[in-house]
């Protein structure tokens, strides 16, 4: 873990200290925070780090030695009495912690502590807040972070390349199966030396209208003249950073799925440029607004019933998805600032039910100055 930077974090915003509380895989943010992912926990902790002075560690005594990279005072336990003890000399002092919690659970991503552990808490006379804005700066990259996140980004755009000469090459006599493709774009990750942590989606015609369609052996689909392509692709190199992407191609699609892409691509263009123009005025605006700028496109465009989900994620280490800002107005009110040094996606889409659906998917970076697009840019629909 690096603890100057959680500190840094929690003296930029004048929090005394925060409190990192686990059981088990319950809170994935404390355990990728703490460096303690795949450690196979299965008891109760609590870190405190504050902003100055000595962390302290409460931890089962079974377990102790899988901490032994956390700096701090040891306060040991076994029975759930000498916990609740412990617990007590882990907070003596401290007056106000932040946990990873959100008030009214209205962001879920954030929703990771109980709430009997927050009352244990209170009960202590410590008042709780949330960690959301700590947290956005261990989401942060480094300039190393970013260089491997270009990198990935590159053998994505190799992979579909792939993936869309392969369908060329098949049409219009031999018209291939949905694995097929997947298939093509997997060997590119192997021969590059990328992973990912489940395979692309490969979506034909009316398959691309579930956003989370996967295709399985034996339920796979043909490409079928009309039919849109949907290729969402992401991987990282070993210990980086992610890259993701969504990309459309058609054989022959129809013009209402040509006008729904367009109002899509517009879409997307709208949540970069309210962000470029956050910047520019000196303000980080908050993920909510850059959905609602880009539904605001796609409701106009009489789409908005078609909408299934937010207008972007954060960009994450162990997964595609991360725990910082995510762009959300639409399945939460995502508060949290997009500050300098996050990535995330952009990828509105609509579904039409039976039919098709279309989503565009570009990735950015936040410089000090402002976005920066890291991914190709979709003009239009791909013709097979």
């Amino acid at each position: 873990m690096d603890l100057e930077r959680a500190r840094n974090a929690l003296r930029r915003l004048h929090l005394p200290a925060w409190l990192f509380y686990g059981f088990a895989e319950a809170n994935p943010l404390a355990l990728e925070a703490l460096d303690l992912s795949g450690r196979h926990l299965t008891r109760r902790f609590a870190y405190l780090l504050p902003a100055r002075g000595e962390p302290r560690l409460l931890v089962h005594r079974l377990e102790e030695e899988r901490f032994d990279h956390l700096p701090g005072r040891r306060i040991r336990y076994t029975r759930w009495q000498e916990f609740d003890e412990g617990l007590a000399r882990l907070l003596e002092g401290t007056g106000r912690v932040a946990l990873d919690y959100q008030p009214g659970g209205s962001i879920p991503y954030l929703s990771r502590v109980d709430a009997g552990f927050l009352e244990k808490v209170r009960a202590l006379g410590v008042e709780t807040v949330s960690a959301a804005e700590p947290m956005l700066y261990l989401q942060t990259w480094s300039q190393a972070d970013l260089a491997s996140h270009r990198r990935a980004a590159v053998v994505l755009h190799e992979a579909r390349d792939a993936a869309l000469a392969f369908l060329r090459s098949r049409l219009p006599g031999s018209p291939p199966r949905e694995l097929e493709v997947q298939q093509v774009m997997l060997r590119v990750f192997e021969e590059r030396g990328v992973e990912c942590d489940h395979p692309p989606i490969v979506a034909f015609g009316a398959n691309a209208a579930r956003p989370h369609y996967a295709p399985l052996p034996g339920g796979d689909a043909e490409l079928k003249r009309g039919d849109v392509v949907l290729l969402d692709l992401w991987a990282r190199e070993p210990g980086g950073v992610y890259a993701d992407i969504t990309w459309m191609a058609g054989w022959e699609a129809d013009r209402q799925a040509l006008e729904a892409w367009r109002a899509v691509a517009a879409a997307r263009d709208a949540a970069v440029e309210l962000v470029r123009r956050a910047y520019a005025e000196s303000r980080h605006p908050a993920g909510w607004e850059a959905d609602r700028a880009a539904r605001r496109v796609l409701e106009e465009s009489g789409y908005g019933q078609y909408v299934l989900h937010r207008t972007g994620h954060n960009l994450g280490r162990t997964g595609p998805h991360g725990s910082g800002t995510h762009l959300d107005d639409y399945e939460s009110h995502d508060t949290r600032p997009l500050i300098p040094g996050l990535a995330f996606t952009v990828e509105p889409g609509v579904y039409l039910p039976g039919r098709f659906g279309v989503r565009s998917e570009i990735d950015v970076y936040l410089h000090e100055p402002g976005p920066e697009v890291t991914t190709e840019l979709q003009g239009e629909i791909d013709v097979l």
